[in-house]
């Protein structure tokens, strides 16, 4: 797989039209450079799935529905590829599965949503109060922390808990 500068990664859509109703038993992976592009070979060991959904709830994704990111903005797909970056490595630390904290299109949704409160995360569908307690203020600093637009109206402005920021200035002195 080349690398594609636009997703800033490689794309998956083809491992999901190759993967989608198999079981993959192993994978071997060599990372090179070509032509100062970075691509990856994958050699997968497939095996024949069952049609329902494993153990743990995992159903191979069809290969024909639209990528969760399919009809984000530019501005979003950077946010969404942030929280899936941060929910991967938070998954790879405790030791579970990445779609077990959230799945990648519960990510695009808050990636549309892009919430400024605990309040407003848990109005995104598939986020409720176990997962706010858990990962909501984590998730709330590293929204805040990816570029974005500026805020246009400072009453828009709140903290995590929910409650209006001061207006930068205010109590300052000068």
């Amino acid at each position: 797989m080349r690398y594609h500068e636009g997703l800033q990664g490689f794309p998956e859509e083809v491992l999901h039209k190759i993967t989608f109703g198999k079981t993959v038993l192993g994978v071997s992976e060599h990372f090179f450079v070509h032509g100062n592009v970075p691509h990856l070979a994958l050699v997968l060991q497939l095996g024949d799935a069952p049609e329902y959904a494993n153990a743990d709830g995992y159903r191979p994704r069809d290969p024909n529905a639209p990528l969760p990111d399919a009809d984000l903005t530019d501005a979003q797909r950077s946010v969404y590829r942030a929280l899936k970056e941060w929910r991967n490595e938070t998954a790879k630390t405790e030791g579970r599965p990445a779609y077990a904290i959230a799945r990648n299109a519960q990510l695009a949704e808050l990636a549309k949503a892009a919430p400024k409160t605990l309040t407003a995360v848990r109005e995104v569908p598939g986020f409720g109060e176990a997962f706010c307690e858990k990962y909501g203020a984590r998730v709330l600093r590293l929204l805040a922390d990816i570029p974005g637009p500026e805020v246009t109206n400072q009453s828009d402005r709140s903290s995590p808990s929910g409650t209006p920021l001061e207006h930068p200035e205010a109590g300052n002195p000068s």
